[in-house]
C-alpha cells in the first residue's frame, strides 16, 4: 500500500468514527420521530375547542366604521368575532392587535384573569390527558422556546411534568399545547439538524461541517475501493 493510500485510509477511519457517532444519533432521533404521530407531538388530542356562541344571534352597537374612526393607527384587518357569548372587534394595525367590545367600544385586551377562568371552564374533557390543572399565569416577555407565539399570553399549567396550554391574551385563542413528548422531540430535533442555537436553522456551521466530513468519508472510501479493486484485493 502506497504512503498516500495509507494516509487516506487513516483519514477515512478517523472521519468515520466522528461521522459514525453523529449518524448513530441521527438514527436514534429518527426512530423517535417515527414512533409518535406528529399530531400527538403538537398536542392536538389535548387542544380544547371552545364554543363561544353564535355571532349572528348577538347584538352590537359599535360598527366597523366606528372602530376604524377611533383607532389611532391605520387599520390593516378588522374582524367581528364571538368570545364567551359576546361580540368583539379584533383590530389589527401596524402597532399590533386589540380586542374591542362591540357593545361598549371598550378595549378588552389583554384579557383579564377572570375572563381566562371563564374560558378554561369551557375547555371540556380534552385537556384531561395533561394531568391536573395547578396554576394559571401570564407571560409578557422572554417566553419559553416551547411557546414562540404572540405576547402577552396566558399559561394554563398542568401537573405532573408541567404540561401547558398557551392562550393568546389578545384574542383569547388557544395558541399552543406543549407536553413532555413535545419537549423530547424538540431536543432531539435540535440535535438532529445540529442547530444548538434553537433557531431551527438548516444552515448552521455544525451541519455544514458534518456534511463536509460525511462527503469526505464517502469520497475517501470510493478511492480506497478503487485502489483495492485495481490491485485485485476488493474481496480480500
Amino acid at each position: 500500500m502506497s504512503l498516500t493510500v495509507r494516509r487516506l485510509s487513516r483519514v477515512h477511519k478517523i472521519v468515520g468514527l466522528v461521522v459514525g457517532a453523529q449518524l448513530l444519533f441521527w438514527t436514534i432521533s429518527g426512530v423517535f420521530f417515527t414512533l409518535f404521530p406528529i399530531e400527538t407531538i403538537r398536542g392536538d388530542p389535548w387542544r380544547p375547542t371552545v364554543e363561544h356562541g353564535a355571532l349572528e344571534q348577538m347584538e352590537f352597537s359599535v360598527s366597523a366604521s366606528d372602530v376604524i374612526a377611533a383607532t389611532e393607527h391605520p387599520v390593516e384587518h378588522l374582524e367581528l368575532k364571538a368570545f364567551l357569548d359576546q361580540p368583539f372587534w379584533m383590530v389589527t394595525t401596524e402597532a399590533g392587535r386589540q380586542m374591542i367590545d362591540a357593545r361598549t367600544a371598550e378595549v378588552r385586551s389583554p384579557l383579564a384573569r377572570t375572563e381566562i377562568d371563564r374560558l378554561i371552564e369551557r375547555f371540556g374533557d380534552r385537556p384531561n390527558g395533561l394531568g391536573e390543572l395547578t396554576v394559571v399565569y401570564m407571560i409578557s416577555e422572554n417566553p419559553l422556546r416551547e411557546y414562540g407565539g404572540p405576547l402577552p399570553a396566558w399559561v394554563v399549567e398542568y401537573e405532573p411534568r408541567k404540561q401547558r396550554i398557551y392562550i393568546d391574551a389578545t384574542s383569547g385563542e388557544v395558541h399552543t399545547v406543549r407536553t413532555t413528548r413535545w419537549r423530547i422531540f424538540d431536543v432531539l430535533w435540535r440535535f438532529h439538524i445540529m442547530d444548538i442555537t434553537g433557531e431551527d436553522r438548516f444552515d448552521s456551521w455544525w451541519l455544514k461541517l458534518f456534511a463536509f466530513l460525511g462527503l469526505t468519508m464517502v469520497l475517501s472510501g470510493l478511492v480506497l475501493i478503487i485502489d483495492r479493486a485495481r490491485k485485485g484485493r476488493l474481496l480480500g
